[in-house]
Formats: C-alpha cells, sequence, structure tokens
C-alpha cells in the first residue's frame, strides 16, 4: 500500500495541490489523505475512485508497475536461432519491447539466406558489417555496412549476402501477434 500512496502524493504535488486541498475535493479528513497517502491505511475504492478523479489519473494508473530504470538482458538470456545460413538473436525479449516489436541481430554467410516471402508487418535494418541485396517486390536493392533500409514487409522480398560474413540490427513491426514468430532479417 505504501507504493499506493507514495503515487497518490506525487501526483498531488505535481498538480500543485496541498494535502487539505484535495481532502476537501474528496471530502475525506485531511489526517485520512496522509495517513493513505503514508500507507498506514488503504482507501475504499470509491476513495480511490475520487482521488483518481481528482488528480486525473485513470483509477487503473495507481495500481500499474513502475517501469525498470535499467534492464540487463545477459547474452546467455537471450534467444539465438540458426540455419545453416544464418544466426538470429533476439537482443530484446517481448516483455521489454512490448507484443508487436522484435528486435534483432543477425549474422548470415554468403549466399541467400531469406527466401521470397511476406509478413504482415514492417522492418528496419541497420546494416552492421558486409553486404546484402533484398528484392523487394520485384525491385533489388543494395545494402552496405552503415545503410538503413524500412519496407513494408507486406509485400514480397527476400535476401541474399553478397560478402562473406553479413550482420544487421533488424527492428520489425509486426501487425497482429507477433508471438506467432520468432524471427526478422536484413
Amino acid at each position: 500500500m505504501a507504493d499506493l500512496g507514495i503515487k497518490i502524493r506525487k501526483e498531488r504535488k505535481g498538480l500543485g495541490l496541498s494535502l487539505k486541498e484535495l481532502a476537501e475535493r474528496v471530502r475525506i479528513s485531511t489526517m485520512t489523505l496522509q495517513r493513505i497517502e503514508t500507507g498506514k491505511t488503504s482507501p475504499s475504492v470509491s476513495v480511490l475512485a475520487e482521488i483518481a478523479y481528482h488528480l486525473r489519473q485513470p483509477i487503473d494508473f495507481f495500481f500499474q508497475e513502475k517501469e525498470p530504470k535499467i534492464l540487463v538482458v545477459s547474452k546467455d538470456k537471450q534467444s539465438v536461432f540458426e540455419s545453416p545460413g544464418m544466426k538470429l538473436t533476439v537482443v530484446a525479449p517481448l516483455d521489454l519491447t512490448g507484443k508487436n516489436v522484435l528486435v534483432n541481430l543477425g549474422e548470415a554467410k554468403e549466399g541467400s539466406f531469406i527466401d521470397p516471402h511476406v509478413e504482415e508487418g514492417h522492418s528496419l535494418v541497420y546494416v552492421l558489417e558486409g553486404e546484402a541485396v533484398i528484392e523487394h517486390d520485384g525491385v533489388e536493392h543494395h545494402l552496405a555496412e552503415g545503410d538503413v533500409l524500412y519496407y513494408d514487409a507486406r509485400y514480397v522480398h527476400s535476401v541474399k549476402t553478397i560478402s562473406k560474413r553479413h550482420r544487421f540490427l533488424s527492428i520489425f513491426f509486426k501487425e497482429g501477434d507477433v508471438n506467432r514468430r520468432q524471427g526478422g532479417h536484413g
């Protein structure tokens, strides 16, 4: 309950309201509000609804978890998918990026590594090393180190590496449920 009180106090002060002003608006005593803010008592649902209303927040705002200030995903916790021509590492887990964004680090050997296909979404690719050719909707695009590519993946596309080694960072913005797909490309 202390977190609830801390959030109430922070929002109240952010709006420039004194303890007394908010208590009067909510129609509770200043002492009761002070006890709620210090975590010594829990408000009823109706009192919390009134507090939320006067603090211009939805009631569920007070129960949301704080976002971490920093998150480290160690190498051994990253998912890796390998095929003979490509290695893909999911560098940002779905619970970090949201259900519809995949962030991958890819490495491909020389030759074709993504056959023609379509996907429901868009991709942003940054080439870290090497060269590749993407064919998108019948048009070839040459990519080299430092190039950025953004494309609509709903059109037929394929990728071929033309250097000994090709490394890329891929961010895939999925339309719909990304949990059905674990990958990306560049």
